[in-house]
């Protein structure tokens, strides 16, 4: 049986151990937006054309993806700590083989296992937070991981930008093997194991179909599953053409197109700051609608404005989205979670899988249907922002919750 570490609420403690599973949670997001200002500069080095440089994001993705469904079992039934440096671990050596690839398939291949081992730190992230907080405490610290698991793309472009124009496209991989080397040390170092009750039964298939089946027909879990899913599925979009519509179609260099990123670092970290600042005073699903109005107007704008390839006209619809994703994700990741203690790494794994499958899914669709203008994008981000909606307002999933 493993010792549960115990939660720490306030201090420097709580400051320190929300910052690690923070950063922990982050690096599998990073890796989404890390080498998005050298997909140009890889397609004319590896010989490939665009949509095979965007394929390495969906390989990334699907890997992210599918992954999730056994990761979370697996810390169920071993604990915490063991998956999570076990996956870090592989992610290094994946990173590194990324920035060794000859070939634009070699590169899929690494890509696909940099996704799989990149997994272990959101699924196992959030299940620790499960594992130690509850309430508005936890919607507190999924705000703050929430902020994470949306700036970790943005901010990601602005470091890679950088180092592409200094180093090149390889020095972006290394970067990242080096990023989980010191997460590596700090997590032996800083984390102890969470869960104190080990399911010796986890892994057993019967079970874990049954597990499943049961959340995907829970309405509670499967309605707060669904504004997250829809979310990043829309920002997929936007990441898989953004930097071939900047530096291909407006004329920015990799280092200027990783600059503007700041402004829906900006716009994410708003609203993930209003969700934590409302958490205590406003019920979560009105935070969710609220969200998702904000996704469905800056998918309306950008379409709109789409007649004109331009900086303002793509980034200024694109903040309007980016708050509303950041006050929606950090409130129905707590209220998907919540109802579950005893399966939170396969409830987690779960949620995953449904937003990072969506999230590949329209990566494919983005990188197909790429034809130099912010349109597509627009028009998919109002379209997943109005779907949701009307499935989150369907399923009601707040009328499950414990008043």
């Amino acid at each position: 049986m493993a010792e549960a570490q115990a939660a720490p609420t306030a201090g420097r403690s709580y400051v320190a151990l929300v910052s690690l599973i923070t950063a922990v949670v982050g690096l599998g997001p990073l890796s989404v937006s890390f080498y998005i200002p050298s997909m140009p500069a890889i397609a004319q080095a590896l010989g490939a054309a665009p949509s095979a440089v965007q394929a390495t994001l969906t390989f990334y993705l699907l890997g992210f993806a599918v992954a999730q469904l056994v990761i979370g079992p697996l810390s169920d039934r071993f604990g915490r700590m063991p998956v999570l440096l076990a996956g870090m671990t592989t992610y290094l050596v994946a990173s590194v083989g990324c920035a060794l690839a000859p070939t634009v398939e070699v590169l899929w291949f690494a890509r696909l296992v940099q996704g799989i081992a990149a997994c272990t730190g959101p699924v196992v992230g959030r299940a620790i937070v499960r594992d130690l907080f509850e309430g508005t405490v936890a919607i507190r610290v999924f705000s703050f991981i929430g902020t994470a698991i949306a700036l970790a793309p943005a901010i990601g472009p602005i470091i890679g930008g950088a180092i592409q124009e200094w180093l090149g496209w390889q020095a972006n991989f290394l970067a990242l093997a080096l990023i989980a080397l010191v997460l590596i040390l700090l997590v032996r170092r800083r984390l102890t194991e969470s869960n104190g009750e080990l399911k010796l039964d986890a892994l057993r298939p019967r079970r874990l179909v049954s597990i499943y089946r049961d959340l995907i027909v829970n309405r509670r879990y499967m309605g707060n599953v669904v504004p997250g899913t829809c979310a990043f599925a829309g920002l997929m979009t936007y990441t898989a053409s953004a930097p071939f519509l900047f530096i291909h179609e407006v004329g920015l260099s990799p280092g200027e197109f990783g600059l503007i990123t700041i402004f829906h670092v900006s716009g994410y970290a708003l609203g993930a700051f209003l969700a934590g600042r409302l958490a205590a005073h406003v019920a979560p699903f009105r935070i969710i609608l609220a969200g998702f109005v904000l996704l469905v107007t800056g998918g309306l704008v950008m379409t709109v404005l789409a007649g004109e390839v331009s900086v303002f006209r793509i980034i200024g619809p694109f903040v309007i989205y980016t708050i509303g994703f950041g006050l929606l994700l950090p409130p129905s990741i707590a209220a998907a979670l919540q109802p579950f203690p005893r399966v939170a790494g396969s409830a987690s794994a779960l949620l995953g899988f449904m937003q990072f499958g969506a999230s590949a899914g329209t990566s494919i669709w983005a990188a197909g249907i790429y034809a130099g203008t912010a349109a597509p994008i627009g028009w998919f981000q109002f379209s997943l922002g109005a779907a949701g909606l009307i499935l989150f307002v369907l399923l009601r999933p707040w009328r499950e919750a414990p008043e």
